[in-house]
This record gives structure tokens, C-alpha cells and sequence, in this order.
């Protein structure tokens, strides 16, 4: 058996360290795209990323990976993967969860830095300005606001955590209104205008699918306060950008944070790099090493046992490609 690891853009010494203990399956970790094609020859698994699945490299994996059976992902989102096309009779897992600490993290940044004023405070370091007069009237605090996460999965729920801690009031919008920790309510859908008119700030931490595209209307950010802010570590696709363009241009809300956009790279010139009331970072949130331990190598260890023995691997996300 043969396991293929194309994933150029992290330091995956975990899947190394992981393999060490699997020595009758054949190990590859192509760093190029013609290795990745030689390596692919009868391989049954392929670990990979969803950054690291580019037109290019997914055009090799469909035509040399003939032989796959399983894909695994180490990003929990796969949606590019999905729309670049993946080869036939595969089982496909993520990695879920295994950043959630790391962008729960991120999205406390955005929010601060929205609140704090962060990019008034670092045009005044630029200009060589004490800006102390001109900021203060501005700023404000996350303690006593109101939180409204949009998606209580993983993420959404160390948002949730760690939001709390800044004593924050959160209500969680998820398909399930069951109660949850550190949520001080959970509401359906249903509510979501309601629940967005009532929000300081908004987290969109939803999963994106057909279901969830622009979850985050033009109606529901015509619903939002003019002071609350719009925060997105999720993806582009899951708010009408233009809509939201539109209100942070007109100020008909206060701002936003994003490390999501729909298309990425974000193209120059586009406006959201210079609306003054808006904290952009380039799909970052996961980035990073403290507190990730071996956690990808234990994934792709506990599902390569049962592998192995034949029997139902763990985080699928699709059951079999067409």
C-alpha cells in the first residue's frame, strides 16, 4: 500500500513522525507537481490540503491518481478541492476541529481590532501622529456587547469560549437550536433576521455549501445596527459581498473583519482594501503552531488503523466521489 503527502505549504513533520509507526506502507511526500505525478502511480491514499489543491495539482491527482481510494484532507474546509474536480471512487475526510483554537483565536483579533480602533492607531504610527484625541472618541470594548455566531460547530463553539471570557453575552445561530456551552442562547435559522438586529457584533463561522451561499443576505446586513460590526473567518461565498461592500461604504454599518473574501487572492484595487472601516487579513486564521501537538499525524493515524482493518474512517466528508 501507498501513501502519497502533497501538502508544500505547511510543516507536516506530524504526518512524518505519524507514518514512522506504519513501516509496511509506502510513504511518498512529492514537493513538486512532476514528482507528485510520479508519485501518485499506484498509490492508494493521498493526504493533502485544500490550499495545496490548485488547478494545477488536481488536474495531476485526476489523471495520475487512478489508483486512489482515499483522500485526506488536513483543512477542514474543502471547497475548492470540490470545485477543481476530485478523482472517482474516493473516500475524502478533513481534518475538522483541528484548528478551531487558532481561528476562534483570529476571530478575537479582528474583533479587537475593530473595536480598538487598530488601523486609525497604525496610520497614526505611519504619519508619525499621536492620534490619542482623534481615536479615543471611537473606540470601544467587546465586555457587555452582544456576539452573535453564525455557525456552532467546532469553531464557532471556541469563539463562544473564548468570548465569554471577555464577558461577552453570546447567542449561537445553528440548523440546531439545542442548548450548548458558553452560548447564553441557540436560536434556528428561522430567526436569524431577529437575532442579526439585536447583535453588536457577527461572527460567521457556518459551513459553506449550496445551503449556506450568502447565508449572510444584502436583507440580513440591511437588518444589522449601524454600530455593529460583521466578522468572517468562514468563507467568501457565505455573505453577498457586494451588499456588504455597499454598507461599509455607505456607513449603514461600523465595519468589518474579514479573512475570508470571494475571490482569493483578493484582486488590487479591489475596494475592500481601502475602506478605512474594514480589518483584512489573507485567509490566515488557521495559521500557526502552538497547541497543535501532533494533532494532524493523530488524525491520519487513527483513520489509517482503520483503514487497515476495513472498517468506517473517522471525519467523512463525502462518502465516495462520483
Amino acid at each position: 500500500m501507498k501513501l502519497v503527502c502533497y501538502d508544500p505549504h505547511a510543516r507536516r513533520t506530524d504526518i512524518a513522525d505519524a507514518m514512522a509507526e506504519f513501516p509496511d506502507v509506502d510513504f511518498a511526500r512529492p514537493t513538486s507537481l512532476p514528482d507528485l505525478a510520479t508519485a501518485l502511480a499506484g498509490a492508494e491514499i493521498l493526504v493533502t490540503s485544500n490550499r495545496a489543491y490548485e488547478a494545477d495539482a488536481a488536474k495531476i491527482v485526476r489523471d495520475h491518481g487512478g489508483a486512489l481510494r482515499w483522500i485526506q484532507f488536513t483543512t477542514s474546509g474543502l471547497d475548492k478541492a470540490i470545485g477543481l474536480g476530485l478523482p472517482p471512487n474516493c473516500v475524502v475526510t478533513n481534518a475538522s476541529g483541528l484548528r478551531a483554537f487558532s481561528v476562534a483565536e483570529h476571530a478575537l483579533f479582528l474583533m479587537l481590532s475593530l473595536m480598538r480602533q487598530a488601523r486609525m492607531a497604525e496610520q497614526g504610527q505611519r504619519d508619525n501622529q499621536w492620534v490619542r484625541d482623534a481615536i479615543t472618541p471611537r473606540m470601544d470594548n467587546l465586555a457587555g456587547k452582544h456576539l452573535l455566531i453564525i455557525g456552532a460547530g467546532a469553531i464557532g463553539q471556541e469563539i463562544a469560549r473564548k468570548a465569554k471570557a471577555f464577558d461577552m453575552r453570546v447567542t449561537g445561530v445553528s440548523r440546531s437550536s439545542a442548548p450548548l456551552q458558553n452560548f447564553d442562547a441557540m436560536r434556528p435559522r428561522a430567526q436569524l433576521p431577529d437575532a442579526v438586529a439585536n447583535a453588536d457584533i457577527i461572527v460567521m463561522a457556518a459551513n459553506y455549501d449550496a445551503d449556506t451561499h450568502q447565508l449572510m443576505s444584502a436583507a440580513l446586513i440591511g437588518a444589522m445596527k449601524p454600530s455593529a460590526y460583521f466578522v468572517n473567518i468562514g468563507r467568501g461565498g457565505l455573505v453577498d459581498e457586494e451588499a456588504l461592500v455597499a454598507a461599509l461604504r455607505d456607513g449603514r454599518i461600523a465595519g468589518a473583519g474579514l479573512d475570508v473574501t470571494l475571490i482569493e487572492p483578493l484582486p488590487h484595487g479591489h475596494a475592500l482594501y481601502n475602506l478605512t472601516n474594514v480589518i483584512l487579513s489573507p485567509h490566515i486564521a488557521g495559521a500557526g503552531s502552538a497547541g497543535t501537538g501532533a494533532g494532524m499525524g493523530r488524525i491520519l493515524g487513527d483513520n489509517l488503523r482503520l483503514w487497515l482493518k476495513g472498517e468506517e474512517l473517522q471525519k467523512i466528508v463525502i462518502e465516495r466521489t462520483a
